[in-house]
């Protein structure tokens, strides 16, 4: 039997399924710690391609100094002076996905905790209604 209660309750969850929920239940089906490593491993690759496509750029935008002084360049200390750059920008970039990683998994356990709270109501809606119909066949 349809009741309004259960109808709601199906809109809500199907709508919920339709949108935020595809995010959340692909977010929470991890552990956090391996979200947050997950994130964490896409922000590196990132990050090193970004470095390596602006010192691609800066060194094409300044190749024929390179070349006219090619055998003058301290080039140990360039890299020393990149590497340090890097691994600052890693370190930055990391954190700034921790933060936001953990906030946006917690966020996401609790619609999905609110999900499956209702999802058990809708259940046991069934339930009765199940228990119902075998009390009138009883009869």
């Amino acid at each position: 039997m349809l009741s309004e209660k259960k109808i709601k309750l199906m809109i809500r969850l199907s709508d919920y399924e339709q949108n935020q929920g595809r995010i959340d239940l692909e977010r929470t089906k991890y552990f956090k710690l391996d979200y947050i490593r997950h994130e964490i491993l896409k922000t590196l690759v990132s990050v090193t391609g970004a470095v390596f496509l602006v010192l691609l750029m800066a060194g094409m935008y300044h190749m024929e100094y390179i070349i006219t002084n090619a055998l003058e360049i301290d080039y140990a200390g360039m890299a020393r002076y990149f590497l340090v750059i890097y691994f600052l920008l890693l370190c930055l970039f990391s954190l700034v996905t921790v933060s936001i990683s953990s906030v946006r998994y917690e966020v996401s356990k609790n619609r999905v905790k609110e999900y499956y709270s209702t999802l058990q109501e809708l259940i046991s809606f069934y339930e009765e209604e199940e228990d119902g119909i075998k009390e009138d066949r009883s009869l």
